[in-house]
């Protein structure tokens, strides 16, 4: 006998962000601080080169990068903390129970801790999650997925086929990253666009018919040959123990080669990659009411929505308003959440993760049930789309 196979719907979106928020301008401070440290370190003296990777201002974050703040994490808050708060409020405006949860998924590349425990597993307890049915252990499902900035796409595949497969009912789906806690304040290249930020996503089962999504409508791509353009040397397996030389020169943050990475990217996401996608979905660039992208720089996702319309797009793209910086596997979530009023069922939608590896992951799907989205991050908290009220 056949397993009887279940669909996927988002039963709602959830986003929040920390309280503290630093401007272009207090990033530029930041650096200029460094730059004076690192001075003083060399007797004085800064090669051209040297001195670029300091120099930056409000006026040129907004027109290179495209970004006007975002939030940073206290010291001593991780990614769990991130992901506790979105997860706590998407039970609270919601109705479910921690209780109704049988499958815990964290997309991140900022781990609470290096090697363990695993960000899924503490959420099981921060969320009083149960593990006993009377007697008897109960089944949870859990695990964190890392795919640099693809990684919250790749997640929402992961609970598709959970849930496809019938292993999973009811998934909170986790994305959240610290990566202020990535920055090397001695390269404006990161220090001008990461920003901290938590999302939780509820996934539920529905019948095949109702389904969002389907197998065809999620396109995944890896080239490791470039793994080097986004990179963090140290700090791995491979040099696990870093000397204070690495250590003061940032070897253990992210770096990035920012023009390989515009000459690369870009033409592929903006071609090739997206024409690969439509093809396997059977869609046409025509059929996109909404897209979503991960907010690397808004200048750069520009350009690749740029050559979208060039190919037929017409519909509206949601992004988090330059508002966040780069949050990584919370970028694409939490641009819906900012959203919630272009989240009208009927529409289909894309949502585009891209970035180190290089990998890529795209998801496309039709809004089929009401969708609601909270966050603690401005006017749009508690909004819900036109027509996408709950009955009753």
């Amino acid at each position: 006998m056949s397993p009887v196979l279940s669909g996927m719907r988002l039963d709602g979106i959830s986003a929040h962000a920390p309280a503290e928020v630093w401007s272009n301008a207090r990033v530029a401070a930041r650096l200029r601080l460094e730059r004076i440290r690192m001075r003083s370190r060399s007797g004085g003296r800064l090669s051209p080169e040297q001195a670029k990777l300091f120099e930056t201002s409000d006026r040129w974050v907004r027109r290179f990068i495209g970004f006007t703040q975002r939030h940073f994490c206290r010291e001593g808050e991780g990614t769990v903390d991130l992901a506790a708060r979105a997860a706590r409020q998407l039970f609270e405006r919601s109705g479910v129970s921690a209780s109704d949860i049988d499958a815990i998924v964290v997309g991140s590349v900022t781990p609470s801790y290096l090697y363990s425990p695993p960000d899924a597993a503490l959420l099981q307890h921060e969320l009083g999650i149960p593990v006993w049915r009377g007697p008897a252990p109960r089944e949870i499902v859990g695990a964190d997925v890392s795919l640099a900035c693809s990684s919250w796409v790749a997640s929402l595949l992961f609970c598709y086929a959970l849930i496809r497969a019938g292993l999973a009912r009811r998934i909170v789906l986790i994305g959240a990253d610290r990566m202020s806690a990535a920055i090397n304040w001695c390269d404006r290249s990161f220090a001008t666009v990461l920003g901290d930020a938590g999302t939780a996503t509820l996934c539920t089962a529905v019948p095949e018919e109702e389904d969002w999504f389907s197998p065809s409508q999620f396109w995944s791509w890896l080239d490791g040959s470039q793994a080097q353009m986004i990179c963090t040397p140290a700090g791995g397996s491979r040099r696990p123990t870093l000397t204070p030389e690495e250590i003061e020169a940032g070897e253990h943050r992210l770096a990035m080669d920012g023009a390989a990475v515009r000459r690369i990217l870009v033409p592929f996401v903006g071609g090739p990659a997206i024409d690969a996608a439509l093809a396997k979905a059977g869609w046409r660039m025509e059929d996109l009411d909404l897209v979503t992208l991960h907010e690397a720089n808004l200048t750069l996702n520009e350009s690749i929505v740029t050559a979208w319309r060039k190919r037929g797009l017409r519909g509206r793209v949601l992004n988090a308003l330059g508002r966040f910086g780069n949050t990584t596997s919370a970028s694409i979530p939490l641009a819906l959440a900012m959203n919630p009023e272009d989240l009208s069922i009927g529409r289909k939608f894309g949502l585009f993760g891209f970035g180190g590896g290089l990998s890529a992951c795209f998801a496309f799907g039709t809004i089929r049930h009401p969708l609601r989205a909270w966050s603690n991050l401005g006017p749009a908290e508690g909004a819900v789309s036109p027509g996408n009220e709950r009955d009753g």
